[in-house]
């Protein structure tokens, strides 16, 4: 018999909090010229700011802001629903806050979110996520072991 029993440390799963701060230093990365903001509630992720926007030969920046919802997890990739995105829905905006592999995809109005590359849960080489939630600034989940 195994006198460690982890479900007493860890009541059933490894509780992970990813905090709307986390997010917004992976969206910042390489994108110097993003102004952004983070909100997460109990129902949506909420980004909004600026972000520069060339065409042609000319520079502009952009306000947006984008509402996601999350829809699924596989293993520990969750994805999220871009339930909305003002004030112009634009493919090449959300390609641009959130190509930022290996922590962000975005392909068809879905921005998948791979938890396996933050350094929160590289230190944890076993386990998917086996619940999560949206809470008041930050999204939490819990790894199953």
């Amino acid at each position: 018999m195994n006198p460690f029993n982890p479900s007493i440390f860890f009541g059933n799963g490894i509780p992970i909090t990813v905090t709307a701060a986390m997010i917004k230093r992976i969206i910042k990365m390489k994108s110097y010229d993003q102004v952004i903001k983070v909100e997460i509630t109990p129902k949506h992720i909420v980004l909004s700011g600026t972000t520069e926007v060339k065409k042609m030969m000319f520079k502009k920046n952009v306000a947006f802001r984008i509402t996601l919802k999350p829809v699924h997890v596989e293993k520990r990739t969750i994805s999220f629903e871009l339930v909305e995105m003002e004030p112009i829905d634009r493919n090449f905006i959300n390609h641009r806050i959130f190509n930022k592999p290996p922590f962000f995809e975005f392909e068809n109005r879905t921005i998948k979110m791979n938890v396996n590359a933050w350094n929160i849960l590289s230190k944890i080489p076993v386990g998917t996520i086996k619940s999560y939630e949206l809470v008041e600034g930050a999204l939490k989940m819990k790894l199953s072991i």
